[in-house]
């Protein structure tokens, strides 16, 4: 291939206004390649560098390899033409900003060539250096924005895949939370009917049917706390949840959220730790709400933690930030589950006990009630069996 005296600039990408252009005339005529390097150096501050090769094959390689910014080819090329080494070129899937050159014009030649990939064309009889060099950023400027192009439906298409991910992942997620729901509802009503049963049977002894009703009852209260939750859900999705704030401190919320989960941790066998500020800590919060997030997370607690273990809940104040924190000894969370702990419906097998996973829904209201009051929550574990901590921070005046 042989190369003009101008510099070889060596750009691997298309230049930018201004910049060095690599040139290559494809052209079996050393006539032809004088012209078209006089053409070129005509150009007033001419950005360009010309190469020279006379052989179809080294032409259809330059092409397919980007070996130069522009391509220059002559229609005629020995037995085949350029329009031949256009489609070759384009069968094995390259392109690049290609110029035809031709003896004559014949609209029927020029259409064929545009067909097979040309970005122009040029009757060499009326080659002028301005022409060329208008041509030549035509070609140029057309591929920068079929490469812009292509870069935006790549990203588009990757963007696409990737919200078709999600929906697949939700998609699964809605199905593995209604056969876990199905399963969590059923679960109370065969002790309820098996009560109903046992008070059928025991005529009129008052102890039997007492312990019977007792037995109902826990079974009717998780029943409410199920549908409770469910109705929360549908409340976020459709934005009707809303919140009554009132002035109060944050001890009362978490005494109130201790009323709803001491019965279950004692009889989980837990010991629960306290570290809460002795001086009142005013708040201006929905005190049921707040109170519910960090229910959940100590129910969540006690479901992963293992008899004998133990739940630490934890508050601390500081620029002008609150912290609270429910830590356990429990079984804790692999890794590759974090980022999606707090994704409604997304169930963690940390037991044997399948029953023990929930619904799914506990953590993603905790995120949204949270969320409501201004502030954020989070998770940290070292992996399986080293316990989990989970933090809520709120501002000072939620």
């Amino acid at each position: 291939m042989a190369s003009d005296t101008q510099p070889e600039c060596g750009c691997e990408e298309l230049p930018e206004e201004g910049e060095c252009v690599r040139v290559l005339l494809i052209d079996d005529d050393e006539d032809d390649r004088f012209l078209t390097a006089e053409r070129l150096k005509e150009i007033p501050g001419s950005p360009y560098t010309l190469d020279w090769t006379l052989h179809y094959a080294d032409g259809v390689e330059a092409i397919c390899g980007g070996t130069h910014d522009v391509f220059l080819l002559d229609y005629r090329l020995g037995e085949k033409t350029g329009i031949d080494l256009l489609r070759e070129a384009h069968a094995r899937g390259c392109a690049g900003p290609v110029i035809l050159l031709t003896g004559q014009g014949k609209s029927r030649t020029d259409a064929e060539a545009l067909e097979a990939g040309a970005d122009d064309y040029l009757e060499k009889d009326a080659l002028t250096p301005e022409l060329l060099d208008r041509a030549i950023r035509y070609s140029l400027a057309k591929h920068r924005a079929a490469l812009e192009l292509e870069k935006k439906v790549q990203e588009r298409t990757e963007e696409l895949a990737r919200a078709n991910a999600a929906l697949r992942d939700a998609d699964r997620r809605k199905d593995e939370f209604l056969a876990t729901l199905a399963h969590e509802l059923r679960n109370p009503l065969a002790p309820i009917r098996n009560a109903l049963e046992l008070v059928r049977l025991s005529g009129n002894d008052p102890d039997s049917v007492q312990r019977q009703c007792e037995r109902m009852e826990r079974q009717v209260a998780q029943l409410q706390r199920l549908v409770e939750d469910l109705l929360d859900v549908a409340r976020i999705a459709s934005g009707k949840l809303r919140l009554s704030p009132e002035s109060l401190t944050l001890q009362e919320v978490i005494e109130t959220a201790l009323d709803a989960t001491r019965a279950q941790i004692e009889k989980a066998k837990l010991t629960l730790n306290l570290e809460i500020p002795a001086d009142a800590i005013a708040m201006n919060c929905d005190r049921v709400r707040l109170a519910q997030a960090i229910t959940n997370l100590l129910h969540n607690a006690t479901k992963f933690t293992e008899p004998g273990g133990q739940i630490w809940l934890t508050v601390s104040t500081s620029a002008g930030q609150i912290t609270i924190t429910v830590r356990d000894s429990g079984v804790g969370i692999p890794p590759e589950v974090l980022p999606e702990l707090f994704t409604m419906f997304t169930q963690v097998e940390r037991t044997l006990n399948r029953s023990q996973t929930g619904l799914g829904i506990g953590l993603g209201l905790v995120r949204r009630l949270v969320e409501m009051h201004g502030g954020t929550v989070s998770v940290h574990s070292d992996g399986v069996g080293t316990g989990s901590a989970f933090t809520i921070t709120l501002p000072h005046a939620a």
